[in-house]
């Protein structure tokens, strides 16, 4: 089994600093003001956000095993069976995908007979890369 974490881009860690940052501002301002009392249902909200912003970067993890490879992010999980996979490339696209960089690998691969795509950012590309090639056949 080999676990790759997701490679985080310096703007996206930066975007989460600064978001936590401003929330736990409004959090100490509502103490202070004592507002905090009045309005619980700001304070769990500012408080959840915070939270929901810091978990992709805990959570989303590549892992390769027995021939299969599972994408975990949140509460999300993708598995894809490594004979599946018809290419593997990298991009550098902007749609929503389970990647922190934008140094991605896009992953081709079948699913019921269908065709999808998956975008991933391995924090070690060349191993990953490798793992995979080696293991789906074309």
């Amino acid at each position: 089994m080999q676990t790759f974490r997701s490679k985080i881009d310096w703007w996206v860690f930066g975007f989460i600093v600064a978001m936590s940052g401003l929330l736990i501002q409004l959090l100490v301002t509502m103490y202070a003001k004592g507002t905090m009392q009045e309005y619980p249902e700001h304070t769990t909200v500012y408080i959840l956000t915070v939270i929901l912003l810091w978990l992709p970067l805990l959570t989303t993890r590549y892992v390769i095993k027995d021939r299969t490879l599972t994408i975990h992010t949140l509460i999300f999980k993708w598995v894809i069976q490594l004979d599946d996979i018809q290419k593997v490339s990298p991009t550098d696209h902007l749609d929503v995908s389970p990647a922190l960089s934008l140094k991605r690998f896009k992953i081709e691969y079948l699913k019921d007979g269908k065709p999808k795509q998956i975008l991933v950012s391995p924090r070690n590309p060349q191993k990953f890369h490798e793992l995979v090639n080696t293991n789906y056949s074309k």
